[in-house]
């Protein structure tokens, strides 16, 4: 072997001069030394691929000696010895084949696999040739090729026949003779429906077979529904789709099922591929979106779910590798599915092989960060908006006619009142002694003498009270009396004590409110509505009282006056079996007794005839006064440190959020809603119930970086959440764990509430907080700010205008402040102090509801949505976020011109600037990739055998022109259909599966160049629905929610759904089988349904073991064999045997039966039957030839 020893021979001896420049006798144009040209991209770069380029490739990081074989610079570059590693003409004078060929010290080293003998000659060859470099072929600009000259010119139909022939002349072969017309007509029903041809079209197709019938062929299976769900499918390959997240406990990916069916839509109104694609990328972006053809809803939305698609881990220790992870599997099915590139190869380092770096997977990276998930809500048909138009008069006359009662609430006393209950504050003991004194307490129960009249329900309270010993710890200790009511049972049973497990409830009978104030003893669990004391006026709800988780009863004190007079019921509740699942309460009194410091029902009445004023409307101001002056809820000035997110007083406050739907607005202080009752809205705020509580709509903030220790938020609402979403995490939504109280429900309708998160565990994460309102509820949100300290305090209602002798009630009520403090407590109240005031509003309130109650709810549409401000991310080093480079703006692939204008991409996330790049003309990788797709859905191979990698590690066309004459003429019309249709009339399409030649089996061995067409078998879910479709029972019903997947006794652990769907799915179509990663359909898994992992643009084709036990044991195909069976059966009896046989043979394999097979049939059936025929079904879809295409 020639060796570096050689190699310094040559050096002395002259032969290899010092200067010697390896370029130069390329330029003299060196002639090939073999009979035969060297192809760089389908000869020598796979093999540079496979042993050079991982150490001397496009990797800078990984790159040896600074050498780079796949760039014809570096490669020719003089290097030791003086000696290039590729010397262009003379591979003598190569060091790189010098290497090679040493066996002391060769390339690749370390006892890695060397080249064979054979790709050692085809390199020398490729040198000796002058070494020619090209620009990898995928890369290239995308040019229309020259029809090539064939031999037999009448063969071709259609121009791409050409390239076919041409292809074969070079191999001196002719093509396969035509497949005859029942083959053919077989073929092209499957490959473009994925159903078999029914007896009827046969027969129809029979009876004309010329061209023209062939079109008219095509053309139906090409518009029909079956034609969009096969290739629908297809599709759902390309983006690993899946409705469960996977993991460990399979939680369901919300609505996935309409993204399913927007895809058929799409390909059954035959969208042009360029527009498809965009939708996939920026559908929510586009201002012409398409518009769905029954409910007029954006169409154009639900192509971005594609995104959220992919696995999840529930819980990840480390958020930002978990966001890497899910942020590669997205740029992974975006570059293989719309480029057929491996773009995700270069997270950790530059793409060893192909021209990609990791600044490009960055670059898109930045865009898929900008880009958030979304649950879009829709308007079917308009009618939210057309019900919104209806409401809108209405809210302004609700505007004015609230503004009007509040300028009769001018006339009313309210300064005086307001003083006079300030200055009664802590006025406990003035007055004169005995005026007024109260009336004593009404005992209501006191338990002493059982449950007496009230009603004991469930077993939770026993048959009767507890006695104080038959108590623990200090339950007894407040107690009054022997006896008190305890559902936490602590008394010996044959089982022993209940404690916390029974449930039940006490119901008093109904008694009348005769005092000021209901008194009581209680302690036990803290659970709103579940462990509790309620008091109910005329059925209605109007206080409850939790145990606050405290085995000592405190003492509640209920404030009645309001409804002194009428009648009430008293519950107490136990609907908790878990830990404090009990209540405990005792002694319910009425008293007039106020609380320490509180002035006595005389003390006002003495104060009131003094002032003029009414006693009852003065008693209220009292009992309300300090609802008035509490302190604010923190609304006071921000702390030095602290950063405001945003105030939304700004005019522009919600520039910096992404607004999802149509329910939120901002508001300013003053305007009016009804939420139960007019309300003044007392300061600026974002706000869902501007146009009614109905609308369902979120708000999700600008990214942050986490620097602070606390997150806080001053907002108020009912039936709204709040959350912050870390490094765009979403699976805690399902299953908190390590992001507990980062999800938090508002339930605070009359006042604001302080909504505060600690972020330690989170510190310098990228965040963003979303405001949600999903309907039926409402929330309002004044600041967003983060601090370093927890405590924030408020400042409260501003009540020192009562000290100016000036002041009047329109000078108390133009503060929207004050305004809405005194409507909250109902001092300023339409029926009590405006007759006028109440007529108007009570008319134009009810209207108002139920006009807002008539709102329907939208449908709700997983999405993509821009983050409100776009972000660029670090290069990660080795692909480790936590070690961050340089910072890496958003932009596409370099070397196809996508970073050459970066600022394009600066406004939002920059996916429409990204979509317009992909879709390009321009954009050769596109173009071929879904060329090369289309031909391989109906030819059974791509022209580029690997249709999900077009790059170095993929599988070089043979055919280089032919792709590129499809690709070409995809691009001219961007028609699937169209293109499909060409092909499948083509001559090249119409060849029979096998060759009279026998050199074909030599030559193209592996049927590269097409000399036959490619026998293929059914995909799993076709061999399925083919079953479905010769029983007769295949469902034909085009969309809508997923048929639950079967579940045997072999698919089992956690996340399993909770209910098994049917054997046959309904009859549906396997297409519209729930996916469940966890869980996938044991048929189909058998016969090489792929795992929605990642793009699998080809699927494996396996023969195992399990395909045919799948076939002959599967419960659901026994029970397709006997409907079948049983079906044939009856034909049999009212058309014959004979022609039954013909017919079941027919559907399965779309020919007559042969006379062998006629008898074989009659021996089955012939006097066993029904399970005669239901065997010879059975038979026949176990055969071979029942799930292969010839």
């Amino acid at each position: 072997m020639i060796g570096r020893a050689l190699a310094l021979l040559l050096l002395m001896s002259g032969l290899l001069l010092p200067g010697f420049s390896p370029a130069s006798d390329a330029e003299d144009g060196i002639e090939s030394a073999g009979d035969e040209a060297v192809d760089f991209d389908r000869q020598v770069l796979p093999i540079l691929a496979h042993y050079c380029l991982p150490c001397h490739g496009n990797d800078g990081e990984a790159r040896k000696k600074d050498l780079r074989l796949d760039d014809q610079d570096s490669a020719t570059t003089l290097r030791d010895l003086n000696i290039p590693a590729i010397s262009p003409g003379h591979p003598e004078n190569s060091l790189a084949l010098l290497r090679i060929n040493d066996d002391d010290d060769p390339m690749p080293p370390d006892g890695r696999e060397r080249p064979s003998v054979e790709e050692v000659e085809i390199l020398t060859r490729w040198v000796e040739q002058g070494a020619s470099y090209t620009k990898h072929w995928s890369w290239r600009p995308l040019e229309a090729p020259e029809l090539p000259e064939v031999v037999d010119e009448d063969w071709a139909r259609d121009p791409l026949d050409l390239f076919i022939g041409s292809g074969l002349d070079s191999l001196g072969l002719k093509p396969a003779p035509d497949a005859d017309d029942r083959t053919w007509l077989r073929r092209v029903t499957f490959d473009l429906t994925g159903l078999p041809a029914t007896p009827e079209e046969i027969e129809a197709f029979l009876a004309d077979r010329s061209l023209e019938a062939r079109e008219g062929v095509v053309d139906r299976l090409l518009q029909s529904s079956a034609h969009a769900e096969h290739f629908a499918r297809h599709w759902l390959d390309l983006m690993r789709f899946a409705e469960t997240h996977g993991h460990e406990f399979d939680y369901p990916i919300h609505e996935a099922w309409k993204y399913r069916d927007y895809v058929i839509r799409a390909i059954a109104s035959d969208v042009p591929i360029d527009r498809f694609v965009t939708e996939h990328i920026a559908g929510d972006l586009l201002e012409d979106p398409r518009i769905h053809p029954r409910d007029g809803t954006n169409d154009s939305l639900p192509a971005t779910s594609w995104f959220w698609l992919s696995q999840g881990t529930h819980g990840p220790v480390d958020v930002l590798k978990d966001t890497h992870d899910r942020v590669d599997n997205q740029i992974d099915v975006l570059s293989r599915a719309f480029l057929g590139a491996t773009v995700s190869c270069a997270r950790c380092h530059d793409h060893k092989f192909d021209a990609i770096t990791q600044a490009d997977w960055t670059g898109l990276s930045s865009i898929i960060r900008s880009t958030r998930r979304v649950l879009r809500p829709q308007d079917p048909g308009g009618k939210i908006s057309s019900k919104i138009d209806e409401m809108a008069p209405v809210r302004e006359k609700l505007t004015a006619v609230t503004r009007q009662g509040m300028e009769l609430q001018h006339q009313l006393p309210l300064v005086q009142l307001a003083r006079a209950a300030r200055g009664l504050q802590g006025s406990a003991g003035i007055g004169e002694p005995g005026e007024l004194d109260a009336a004593p307490d009404v005992v209501v129960a006191d338990f002493e003498q059982g449950w007496g009249p009230w009603t004991v329900e469930g077993n939770a309270f026993g048959d009767q009270p507890h006695h104080r010993d038959d108590l623990v710890n200090e339950q007894a200790v407040e107690a009054v009396g022997d006896h008190i009511a305890c559902s936490q049972d602590h008394r010996p049973a044959p089982d022993g004590p209940a404690g916390d497990v029974l449930k039940g409830k006490l119901t008093s009978p109904p008694f009348e409110l005769q005092r000021d104030y209901l008194v009581f003893l209680v302690g036990g669990g803290q659970h709103a509505g579940k462990t509790c004391v309620n008091l109910l006026v005329d059925g209605e709800q109007v206080f409850s009282e939790v145990g606050r988780n405290n085995t000592r009863m405190h003492e509640a004190r209920w404030d009645v006056g309001r409804w002194r007079g009428q009648e009430a019921v008293i519950e107490v509740v136990d609907d908790h079996d878990g830990g404090w699942g009990h209540i405990t309460c005792d002694h319910f009194r009425l008293t007039d007794e106020p609380a320490a410091g509180m002035a006595s029902r005389g003390q006002i009445e003495r104060v009131a005839r003094k002032a003029g004023l009414d006693g009852n409307q003065l008693r209220e101001w009292v009992r309300l006064w300090p609802q008035l002056v509490r302190p604010g809820v923190a609304n006071g000035p921000l702390r030095d440190g602290d950063l405001l997110l945003t105030d939304f007083s700004q005019a522009d406050a919600l520039d910096d959020w992404s607004i999802v739907g149509e329910a939120f607005e901002v508001l300013s202080a003053g305007d009016v809603v009804l939420i139960g009752r007019p309300r003044i809205i007392d300061t600026s705020c974002a706000h869902s119930a501007v146009r009614g509580r109905s609308l369902v709509g979120s708000l999700l903030s600008r990214n942050f970086t986490i620097e602070h220790r606390y997150l806080h938020l001053r907002v108020q609402g009912e039936s709204a959440r709040v959350r912050i979403c870390i490094e765009g995490y979403w699976i805690d939504q399902h299953n908190a764990l390590l992001f507990e109280n980062f999800r938090q429900d508002v339930n605070s309708p009359e006042q604001w509430r302080h909504l505060q998160m600690d972020l330690t565990r989170y510190q310098g994460k990228n965040a963003h907080v979303e405001i949600h309102d999903e309907g039926r509820g409402w929330i309002a949100v004044d600041r967003v700010w983060l601090s370093a300290e927890g405590v924030q305090q408020g400042t409260g209602v501003d009540w020192t205008v009562l000290d100016d002798e000036a002041t009047d009630s329109a000078t108390l009520l133009a503060d929207p402040v004050r305004a809405e403090a005194l409507l909250a407590a109902g001092l300023v109240d339409s029926a009590r102090y405006g007759d006028a005031w109440n007529a108007a509003v009570v008319s134009t309130v009810e209207q108002l509801r139920q006009l807002d109650e008539s709102v329907p709810q939208p449908k709700r549409i997983l999405s993509a949505a821009d983050a409100p401000r776009g972000f660029d991310v670090h290069l990660s080093i080795r692909g480790n976020p936590h070690k961050p480079g340089d910072l890496i703006e958003r932009r596409a692939l370099e070397n196809l011109g996508g970073a050459e204008t970066p600022q394009l991409y600066r406004n939002g996330s920059g996916r429409r600037e990204l979509a317009s790049w992909i879709t390009s003309s321009d954009n050769p990788l596109f173009w071929r990739t879904q060329a090369n797709r289309l031909w391989a859905r109906v030819m059974g191979r791509g022209v580029a055998a690997t249709s999900d990698d077009l790059g170095a590690m993929g599988v070089p066309p043979e055919n280089r022109a032919l792709l590129d004459h499809l690709a070409v003429r995809l691009r001219d019309n961007p028609s699937r259909r169209a293109l499909l249709r060409d092909i499948v009339l083509s001559r090249s399409y119409q060849m029979a599966s096998t060759h009279s030649d026998p050199r074909a089996q030599v030559v193209d061995a592996a049927n590269d160049r097409w000399h036959r067409s490619h026998q293929k078998r059914l995909t799993a879910e076709s061999i399925r629905d083919s079953i479905l479709s010769v029983s007769g029972r295949l469902d034909r019903k085009v969309g809508g929610a997923s048929v639950p997947v079967h579940l045997t006794d072999f698919l089992t652990g956690r996340g399993r759904p909770g209910g098994s769907g049917p054997v046959d799915g309904h009859g549906r179509r396997s297409l519209y089988i729930k996916v469940c990663r966890n869980f996938l359909p044991a048929f189909l898994t058998a016969f090489d349904f792929p795992i929605p992992a990642t793009t699998v643009g080809d699927r494996l084709v396996t023969n195992v073991p399990a395909q045919a036990l799948a076939l002959m044991n599967d419960p659901f195909v026994h029970e397709q064999a006997r409907l079948w069976g049983e079906r044939v059966m009856k034909s049999a009896e009212d058309e014959g045997l004979l022609v039954a046989i013909d017919r079941m043979w027919q559907q399965a394999f779309g020919r007559p039966p042969s006379g062998e097979e006629i008898a074989m049939a009659r021996s089955f059936v012939e006097g066993k039957g029904e399970e005669g025929w239901v065997d010879l079904a059975h038979a026949l879809i176990q055969t071979k030839e029942f799930r292969f295409i010839p």
